[in-house]
């Protein structure tokens, strides 16, 4: 049906409160209701104004005075764009590497914030800050997505490794013309997720979600971290990613990953929080089930979000609570209520960010929502150096906040309830851990602008207008549409300043008209601890139900469950086959995944456009025609109430014998390291036999490259040098490259080199000089691997170490050598630090890894790097280990043989 215009005289009745009751319809969540109507002291920051001060502040690169400026431009070349400067920003006030940091997830979110509130940041300042992040797209390192560093590894920490593609995506999406590179970007992202979620087991044929588990994915290596805690919200993340990439190029296989890495959280039992992944995978849930019609569990995936942070995999939850005086209920972080929570203010940005436009897709969570925002809004001010007596905040930050940031944008990283004796206590990680000299936290107050944007002050003071289409990226925003919350006992009565135009106003709550053909500033009443959702809509537009949505006769959604009709109808989750490539008259199998059938459900096969097979199954074994070429297959499913038709699976029919080209083998003789101007020698072995092949190298030469076995010239330049054959033929190519270590083996390691040597005869002395003594602290002497007593030290806990103070001299900045000989005894599954210097900051190490490996690592300026002999070692036997750092690889060394090695830089 279609409604027209309605007549002024039904206006006045739509003013009134209490009209409709939807109590019924709202699902609550019991950690929400916990958390006090209207917080006390009840006092809301102008958040649009703190991240105007932050942006301004933050992004000043002339900025003097102690710790400042706090972001640089480094004029030098970027790492993956050469044309780009790229930019540096603290991530804490006082950081101990000042004016060298750059994290993605500190520049992004301040950029997407500040751009959120209506700054331009592509002439901000007189700097375009957009195209400039671009560098954190890790190209030349083969990583292919954004991460967290300039040029960073994968397989650490899944949060730092996909949260800056969520980042870039949103900066993406409110610039996309900004840099030519961006949409580039943005498919390789998708893609590389893509491939993630299959080499975590998951499969279209038969549909198989994958097992996401872990803490994260190497995306080099191809495997899974088992280690530390896991972050199974990461499929949460993934999911949005790709769902976000689907929206954009409209390819079905985007959409077929979000549910596969969704179908993983609907089918996890356990609370998988972690950070700030969960959030953006339960909107996305809810956006499909709105939109796509699937059936994720919403509510379960809220409490998740919303827990008491019992029995999680870190305490994480959401805060319930008075901290002496102070409502802090809303808060993200530790929560288990006893006695000592820990929020985070950045979390609380994030999941407002992500979780304010699912009201937008499933109304049934309006109240819930608006409590919790009305909550978080207000208790996020207790963040800031001027919310909190003196005493409560940690005194690191509090004088150089009133001198140098008098506007007091830059807020602490988090709050424990209590801490030096004081409730609530603002304070931080950074001081702790020695990485900064304040607890003022900039990654923290980047995400301000997040919930800047989708909060307005009404004219009741406890009423807040909550944008729902702000941080719905790339969403079905038409309409302003906004969510308020009256946490008051009485009705109110809110005022609303439309933009100029005529329009007619929707209330997907109570599924009415409230107003019709109305301009300027309008009022409307809400019931006590009940809210509104309102839909702006021009009053050219006519409206009408269809199925369960309410829409324009043009197709715009105002309501995407209108009656409040959840129940789904038919749709094929999945179309896929077992090959799309086959041989005439051989069989391709099909199937057809469907979900919310009714009744009984028919099948109806095509090929092309005519019917080869009917049937109650939901597979199809199609035999190949023994013509060959290109035939389109599709299925058509109908049961008691819809028809619905898969998109076409397109096969090709070849004759017998034909197949796509393979590599089936690419052989280097020789053993590296290779030596520089060294010639080796390969042999491809490719199927079929004849196909057309093409090598290329990134440095050296190539003799009889127009056959299957060449010889390459290296360069005489010590390096990582790379290899790559192509092979292809009419249907289809691929490529496989090699990557091969050239150095210079004469050099000679003299002994004026050497820095420090530790035979420990006895002793803890440094052989080399007299300097750099070491100090055992409860160590055992023992044998070394020749059998000699008191040549080596034992080590049978924690308290027992050997450290050698630290000096300039040991802070190596370009080059290192490091060697020693390890026995382990036992390996108790956790790792071990063999030798470590330095903070997770700046740091080299040796450890072992749970798995009994031996781990070399190494930050530089760039990045943090691995690398692992995949060998593990036996308990009882000595091994001799070299690691080396060349200032342009990461080698590790066994018994004198090369084991392992990555590229490196900084």
């Amino acid at each position: 049906m279609t409604f027209k215009k309605l007549r002024p005289l039904l206006v006045l009745y739509f003013i009134l409160c209490g009209v409709i009751s939807v109590a019924a319809q709202q699902i609550e969540i019991p950690r929400i209701n916990l958390m006090p109507y209207k917080p006390t002291p009840f006092l809301i920051r102008d958040w649009k104004q703190v991240t105007l001060d932050y942006d301004n502040y933050v992004f000043d690169t002339n900025k003097t005075g102690t710790n400042l400026p706090l972001t640089n431009i480094n004029m030098a070349a970027g790492i993956n764009y050469s044309s780009v400067q790229h930019i540096r920003m603290d991530t804490y006030v006082g950081q101990a590497n000042h004016g060298r940091v750059a994290e993605a997830i500190n520049i992004l979110p301040a950029i997407v914030g500040a751009s959120l509130v209506g700054v331009d940041k592509t002439n901000h300042l007189g700097i375009n800050w957009v195209s400039k992040v671009k560098d954190f797209y890790n190209l030349k390192n083969g990583h292919h997505i954004y991460l967290n560093g300039y040029s960073s590894g994968t397989g650490h920490d899944w949060w730092y490794e996909i949260m800056p593609n969520v980042f870039f995506y949103q900066l993406y999406a409110l610039y996309p013309d900004a840099d030519a590179d961006f949409g580039t970007q943005f498919i390789s992202i998708a893609d590389r997720q893509l491939e993630v979620l299959f080499k975590l087991g998951a499969k279209l044929h038969p549909w198989t979600a994958p097992f996401m588990n872990y803490r994260a994915f190497n995306l080099i290596s191809g495997l899974p971290n088992t280690s530390s805690v896991p972050e199974p919200e990461s499929a949460g993340s993934i999911a949005w990613l790709l769902y976000q990439a689907y929206i954009e190029t409209q390819e079905i296989k985007y959409l077929q990953g979000a549910e596969l890495a969704l179908d993983f959280l609907q089918n996890w039992e356990t609370n998988p929080s972690y950070e700030i992944q969960l959030p953006y995978g339960i909107l996305t849930a809810a956006r499909m089930n709105a939109v796509e019609g699937t059936n994720y569990n919403i509510e379960k995936m809220l409490n998740w979000a919303f827990s008491s942070g019992k029995g999680t995999l870190r305490g994480w939850g959401a805060i319930v609570g008075n901290w002496n005086g102070y409502d802090v209920s809303g808060l993200i972080g530790e929560a288990n209520d006893a006695g000592n929570d820990y929020a985070f203010i950045m979390n609380g940005f994030q999941h407002a960010a992500a979780l304010v436009p699912l009201v937008k897709y499933d109304k049934r969570y309006a109240n819930a929502i608006g409590k919790w925002m009305l909550n978080l809004t207000n208790a996020s001010r207790l963040f800031y150096p001027n919310a909190l007596p003196i005493d409560h905040m940690h005194p690191s930050g509090i004088n150089w906040a009133r001198q140098y940031n008098t506007d007091f944008s830059i807020p602490y990283e988090s709050m424990k309830e209590m801490a030096s004796g004081k409730s609530p206590y603002a304070t931080g990680d950074a001081v702790r851990g020695g990485w900064a000299s304040t607890n003022l936290s900039l990654y923290s107050g980047s995400s301000v602008g997040y919930l800047a944007s989708m909060i307005e002050k009404t004219n009741v003071e406890s009423i807040l207008q909550i944008d729902l289409n702000k941080t719905d990226f790339r969403g079905d925003n038409i309409f302003p549409t906004y969510l308020y919350y009256n946490p008051e006992t009485t009705d109110q009565t809110v005022k609303l300043h439309l933009p100029g135009g005529t329009f007619n106003i929707y209330d997907a709550i109570d599924e009415s008209l409230i107003k019709t053909e109305v301009s300027g500033l309008i009022e409307f009443c809400i019931d006590p601890r009940s809210s509104r959702i309102l839909v702006i809509i021009p009053s050219s537009k006519n409206l009408q139900a269809s199925g369960r949505f309410y829409q324009t006769t043009e197709g715009e959604i105002v309501d995407y469950h209108y009656a409040y009709d959840y129940a789904n109808t038919l749709r094929i989750k999945a179309f896929t086959s077992n090959t799309r490539l086959v041989e005439c008259d051989k069989a391709v199998s099909f199937h057809c995944l469907t979900e919310n059938p009714t009744g009984n459900t028919h099948y109806k096969w095509y090929q092309d456009e005519t019917i080869v097979h009917e049937t109650h199954e939901p597979s199809f074994e199609w035999v190949a025609p023994d013509v060959t070429g290109l035939y389109n297959i599709r299925c058509e499913v109908t049961d008691e109430q819809t028809t619905v038709l898969s998109p076409n699976i397109t096969v090709r029919v070849v004759s017998e014998g034909e197949v796509p080209p393979k590599i089936n083998d690419l052989v280097l003789f020789g053993s590296e390291p290779y030596s520089g101007g060294e010639i080796v020698s390969l042999h491809a072995d490719i199927t079929p036999a004849v196909a057309d092949f093409n090598w290329t190298v990134d440095g050296g030469s190539l003799e009889n490259a127009e056959t299957l076995s060449p010889s390459w010239t290296l360069p005489v330049t010590p390096g990582i040098y790379t290899i790559q054959l192509t092979v292809s033929n009419h249907l289809g190519d691929t490529t496989t490259s090699h990557r091969i270590l050239v150095k210079d083996k004469d050099l000679e390691v003299l002994p004026a080199n050497i820095l420090a040597y530790y035979p420990f005869n006895g002793d803890t002395r440094n052989y080399a000089r007299d300097d750099f003594h070491a100090i055992s602290y409860n160590a055992n002497s023992t044998k070394d691997a020749r059998g000699n007593l008191d040549h080596a030290y034992a080590f049978s806990s924690s308290s027992q170490y050997i450290k050698v103070p630290n000096h300039d001299a040991l802070n190596f900045t370009s080059q290192i050598a490091l060697s020693f000989w390890i026995k382990p005894e036992q390996f108790p599954g956790y790792e071990q630090y063999v030798v470590s210097h330095g903070s997770y900051e700046e740091r080299y190490k040796m450890s072992i890894t749970p798995e009994k490996r031996m781990r070399w690592t190494l930050k530089t300026s760039n990045q943090i790097v691995d690398v692992d002999d995949e060998t593990p070692l036996q308990a009882g036997e000595f091994t001799h280990y070299v690691g080396i750092y060349t200032g342009y690889s990461l080698e590790l060394y066994k018994n004198g043989d090369l084991v392992s090695y990555k590229p490196l830089s900084g």
